[in-house]
Order: C-alpha cells, then structure tokens, then sequence
C-alpha cells in the first residue's frame, strides 16, 4: 500500500505479494463467486488511506473495534465483503437513510452483520479512543496513530486468515472432530508474537515475523513451516526439510527460508480465496532488511 499512513514492508513478504500468479487455472474453486472470496474478518486496511473518507472510516472502525473484537473472539467463522465493510464504515448515523433504496438496504444489512440488533443514534456510538487515550472527533489522527490502526488490522487480518487457510488446505482435516482442531489450534498460536483476536499494547519494537533481527524472524519462519507440512499439494523443496535442519540453518539459508515461506503463503492463499493475502508489516522503519 503506497501511503504515508501504511506501515512499512517486510521485503520477503511485500515481494511474495507482488509474485502472486493470479491465473484462474490457479483457484481451487473454478468461480470467485464462492463466499469465501472478498471477505475479511477485520476490515482491509487500504479502506481508511483516502483522504475524502479516512477520518469517518477511522471513527466508525475505533468506535466499534473492541465490541467487534469481543465478538470474533466468540464466533471465530465471522467475515464480511468489503463492499459490507465499506458501506458500514461510511454510515452517518445521524443521517437516516433512505427507506427502500440500495443504499439503505446495504446500510441495514452492514449494520445487522456488525451489530446484531443495535439501533444506532447520533451521538450514541461512545467516544473515539486509540490505546487508552480519546481522539479528536472529526480530525485525521497523528501520522503515527494511523500506522499503529493499519498495522494492528494488517496484524489481525493475516493471523485470521492463517486459520482460514489452514482449514481448507490441511490434508485430512475433519472439521468435525474437536482433537484435531485443537491440534492446529496449538500449532498456530506459535507463528505469532500476541494472542490471537485479543487487543493488544502496540509493542515498542517489531516481533514475530516481522522482528528487526532474522534470527528472532526465523523462529517464527520455522512455526510456519510446521504448520505448511501439512498442507495438500505440491510444496517447495525446503518446507521438506527436518526441523532440526531448519532450526540450525545459517543466515543466508534462513532469509532465503522467509522467502519461499513467504511466497508459498501467498501463492496459496489466492489460489483458495481468489484474492491477495494480508500479510504481516513492520511497525517501525528499519534502518535496513
């Protein structure tokens, strides 16, 4: 995303993106209209980075972010088109919309997704707060607030979608049995520096796999790889690698690791929802990568 409010680029990763073979020959499912295709837990990050609607974006999205959270931490399978997400965003509730146009349709319908049975009123929507601390209503955030909202949904969307994706291309995964979930669901927290799909301080340094130092970067690289093993498919030679191997690699075996993890990830995310993956950003500009 080119934008002053972004937050910055993981080389390997930004570069799998731009790889992508975006080929119909490539989709699992042989139409994008299958409803999986376009949806997004958290809303896109390149929706709030226009300068006409980024400060009502920003509004709505941190106005309803924790209950949004609560509400995903409850009923994991949620998702919505970002044209649901765009409509939502842009709602004045102090602007009654309509009754019986397309727009007031998508308006009902945005609403009863987000917030089942709410009645929203001017006014009533609560205070806009980052981190603790109010925001200014009707005034674009700091620069720097900005990247920390972009980076945390950049953050929260690629770890849903992880899930998402590992779901549907494990071999022999049946989702019926709760013992084998819960062995994924182990595996999958190890690939991240937070808790999943909880809130958290925006940390002071980058972690994960988006660390400063590669080292640090690759054990998070090497949690990933675990969970890829099993995916259906061909995969590159060195996801075959044993784990000891993998964890004793050298530096330069380490980044060239990231980049076929990377690219892998990204490959196979269109290939099964038919659309470019989020993936995961630095927060603070590196020095170099």
């Amino acid at each position: 995303m080119d934008s002053p409010y972004a937050p910055f680029s993981i080389h390997a990763w930004s570069a799998a993106l731009q790889a992508v073979d975006q080929s119909s020959s490539r989709l699992v499912e042989a139409t994008k209209t299958c409803k999986q295709y376009g949806h997004y837990t958290f809303p896109d990050p390149g929706l709030f980075v226009h300068t006409a609607t980024a400060v009502k974006y920003l509004a709505s999205w941190l106005r309803i972010r924790d209950a949004w959270f609560m509400r995903v931490s409850k009923e994991p399978s949620l998702a919505m088109s970002s044209q649901n997400w765009c409509t939502f965003l842009s709602i004045d509730p102090s602007v009654p919309a309509k009754s019986g146009t397309k727009a007031a349709r998508r308006r009902q319908e945005s609403l009863a997704l987000i917030l089942p049975g709410v009645q929203m009123r001017s006014g009533s929507m609560g205070p806009i707060s980052w981190q603790g601390e109010d925001l200014s209503p009707g005034v674009l955030p700091p620069d720097d607030i900005v990247r920390q909202i972009l980076w945390e949904l950049y953050d929260v969307n690629f770890i849903h979608e992880l899930q998402s994706l590992d779901r549907r291309a494990c071999t022999d995964l049946d989702l019926s049995k709760p013992a084998q979930l819960f062995e994924r669901q182990i595996m999958i927290p190890k690939c991240f520096h937070i808790t999943l799909f909880r809130p958290a301080p925006i940390p002071s340094v980058d972690l994960g796999l988006a660390a400063d130092d590669l080292e640090e970067r690759h054990r998070f690289v090497t949690a990933l790889v675990k969970v890829m093993q099993s995916w259906k498919g061909e995969k590159p030679v060195l996801l075959g690698a044993p784990e000891a191997n993998i964890c004793n690699f050298t530096r330069q075996a380490a980044a060239q690791l990231e980049r076929v993890v990377a690219k892998y990830y990204c490959q196979q995310f269109f290939n099964y929802f038919g659309r470019a993956a989020q993936i995961p950003h630095h927060l603070f500009a590196l020095k170099n990568d």
